[in-house]
């Protein structure tokens, strides 16, 4: 026999023994799930989506900024209507950010100058003149989406989606991307922040921004740092509940603000005209709107047929969507 046919045959049970064995597998898998319990269906339990058996160094933990605004056994989340939502087009047809960007910007004196500033100052350590070009910020930012050519348009508000198992936290080198105990919200700690935005690369949801510049809020329009005395400053100092940006270098996001420790509500929830966005507590199994209403988040997601953005992506989010009504 040549060493041609030979290899063939070889080949021939090659494939066979591979194919066998590719069926065994497969036999098996299907047996793994015909054993498998099915998931419960008649209702929305929230205790079995919370991750196991994870173990925090709570002396690093506490030692972080915002540190104090933790409220335990809390698991914050959004519930979004899109059918509600307007993309605030009496604002964005004159070149103005809608009202939950802007107003998410504000509290969290976040870049939103959106013609290009050209503020500086003088660097005294360094003695240099430094230009202070900011770009804009929007830790929630809403996109005018098409599913198809046969459908309608509506708008998607987009902030961070708050994962349960959040890949960002996963990725980061030095801890800086951090989940907090007791609410497990997902928060960047800008004192341990490298800059290397392994997270952003990690996100798949692209909802976390660099400061490649000083933020310009923190000058006056000269260019000379404000004061002890303005609220900016006094805000940071005090190490409010919701990130605030100051230096250069590091990574900023949504962070579902802190307001809820102060009996409000997150700045863009509270901001919308059409009462489109619900925040609270999700073991509660409620949220609330900035109208008063408040809805029970396992029957309107179970009868509005609710989402997660990007849900094969298996980050479990906190912000849940509610179909728009497109024909």
């Amino acid at each position: 026999m040549s060493k041609a046919s030979s290899f063939v045959k070889w080949s021939e049970n090659l494939t066979v023994k591979r194919r066998t064995f590719i069926k065994g597998l497969a036999f098996v898998g299907a047996s793994a799930y015909a054993i498998a319990p099915l998931p419960r269906r008649d209702g929305f339990i929230f205790k079995n989506r919370l991750p196991q058996g994870i173990t925090v160094d709570h002396s690093r933990d506490y030692s972080r900024r915002y540190d104090k605004w933790r409220i335990p056994n809390t698991v914050w989340g959004m519930v979004i209507d899109l059918a509600k939502c307007d993309g605030c087009n009496d604002l964005t047809s004159k070149g103005n950010p809608p009202r939950c960007t802007a107003a998410c910007q504000e509290g969290h004196h976040a870049p939103s100058d959106y013609k290009q500033n050209s503020k500086s100052y003088f660097d005294n350590e360094h003695q240099t003149q430094v230009q202070l070009n900011q770009r804009v910020h929007e830790y929630i930012k809403v996109f005018k989406v098409q599913d198809n050519p046969w459908s309608n348009s509506y708008f998607f508000p987009r902030p961070c989606q708050q994962c349960i198992d959040p890949p960002c936290v996963h990725v980061c080198p030095v801890q800086a991307a951090w989940q907090r105990t007791g609410d497990r919200l997902t928060l960047v700690d800008q004192e341990r922040c490298i800059g290397c935005r392994l997270c952003m690369a990690g996100c798949p949801y692209e909802v976390r921004f660099f400061h490649w510049e000083d933020n310009y809020k923190f000058y006056d329009s000269n260019g000379k740092p404000l004061g002890p005395d303005s609220r900016i400053v006094k805000d940071f100092e005090m190490q409010m509940p919701f990130e605030i940006v100051k230096q250069k270098g590091v990574i900023a996001k949504c962070d579902f603000c802190g307001n809820q420790f102060l009996g409000k509500l997150p700045h863009c929830v509270a901001s919308c005209h059409k009462g489109a966005l619900y925040f609270g507590n999700l073991l509660e199994n409620s949220v609330t709107n900035n109208m008063g209403e408040t809805i029970l988040v396992d029957k309107t997601i179970q009868e509005r047929k609710g989402f997660r953005w990007k849900e094969e992506e298996g980050t479990r989010p906190r912000v849940f969507y509610l179909p728009a009504n497109t024909k």
